[in-house]
């Protein structure tokens, strides 16, 4: 059971689902300023339900306030990888625009969960059009391309497993079962269109292959041969097949020395902060090792609690994700599209 439900969490959920006027606007544009407003528009593609569709498990886990503190778990388990913290290192201008980078990581999630469609297979688009530049070697001397399916699939299992990781600890509401194996089906299929070998075109003009994607109908390659899991055990597994390559050297100390504290507005500095211990706190032993961290039992569990809390204020005082919220009105205009969501 989750910290945040022992804890009361779905009592103040269900106590104002819409959140705190006033302080609400104070925190949202504090987050706006740090991960972006949403990259899609409310007023495109009425009807279209995105890849996930309403009610589904990725738009409840991604639409909860935890998926912040899930974020910067992600973050950490890319530091740990040292080809994807290569890839970082030589061709992201995260120390030139740090709140660059985190805008645009988080337009890709929301977009890609809560957007339409059209939409979803856009930023995809856009995302791998960087891709074929993103290439080098590490400081061990292994080569690395960011197109490789390897790469992509840690970059994708790292998101979908903190994600769950944070939903599990701080969510009131947590996916659980044949949910939870929903969840991880639904983000590798989004994972997957980033490979190359997956020709988006085909979805431009042809509503039936478009709904097809949405139904998991249209085959791709990394989930086909098992690259990318469809299940939480899926999952366990091909974290535990990338556990020998995980460890930090100069280029993840750096990442992470910044990651402790990134140039952030004073107000968001406490509750970031917050996140960031829980996040840390999150991680399975053989991560944290990985990343150099020995907590004790005891700062384990005070670190927990305080994202608890901090989370639990957040939530009390925003409500309902306003991307969740774009999404649902757009889907629910003359909806002329199915999805199977579970």
């Amino acid at each position: 059971m989750s910290t945040v439900t022992e804890n009361g969490g779905a009592a103040l959920a269900r106590l104002a689902p819409n959140g705190l006027p006033g302080v609400r606007t104070a925190i949202r544009r504090t987050l706006t300023r740090l991960f972006g407003p949403p990259q899609f528009d409310p007023a495109g593609d009425p009807g279209d339900p995105g890849l996930a569709g309403p009610d589904s498990a990725s738009w409840q886990v991604i639409g909860e306030p935890a998926a912040i503190a899930g974020g910067l778990r992600a973050l950490l388990l890319q530091v740990a990888h040292p080809a994807a913290m290569a890839g970082v290192h030589d061709h992201s201008a995260f120390r030139e625009d740090p709140l660059g980078r985190l805008q645009r990581t988080s337009a890709y999630v929301t977009t890609t969960t809560f957007g339409s469609t059209r939409e979803a297979l856009r930023i995809s688009r856009i995302v791998r059009a960087v891709h074929p530049r993103v290439t080098g070697t590490t400081p061990d001397g292994t080569t690395y391309r960011a197109e490789d399916p390897h790469l992509l699939a840690w970059v994708s299992v790292a998101l979908t497993s903190s994600f769950l990781a944070a939903d599990r600890l701080w969510s009131p509401f947590p996916v659980q079962g044949s949910r939870a194996d929903a969840f991880v089906e639904q983000q590798s299929r989004i994972g997957a269109l980033l490979d190359p070998r997956v020709d988006l075109a085909q979805f431009d003009h042809d509503e039936t292959a478009r709904q097809e994607l949405r139904e998991g109908r249209i085959r791709l390659p990394m989930i086909e041969d098992g690259t990318l899991p469809t299940t939480t055990a899926g999952l366990d597994t091909v974290l535990a097949g990338f556990a020998p390559e995980l460890g930090i050297n100069h280029q993840g100390r750096e990442a992470l020395s910044f990651l402790r504290k990134p140039p952030i507005p004073a107000v968001a500095r406490g509750g970031y902060q917050a996140m960031f211990g829980g996040a840390i706190a999150s991680l399975r032993p053989n991560e944290e090792h990985a990343l150099g961290f020995d907590l004790s039992r005891a700062v384990r569990s005070a670190l927990t609690t305080r994202a608890a809390v901090t989370l639990s204020a957040m939530r009390l005082a925003t409500g309902i994700s306003p991307s969740r919220k774009i999404a649902e009105e757009r889907a629910s205009h003359d909806e002329p599209h199915t999805v199977k969501t579970q």
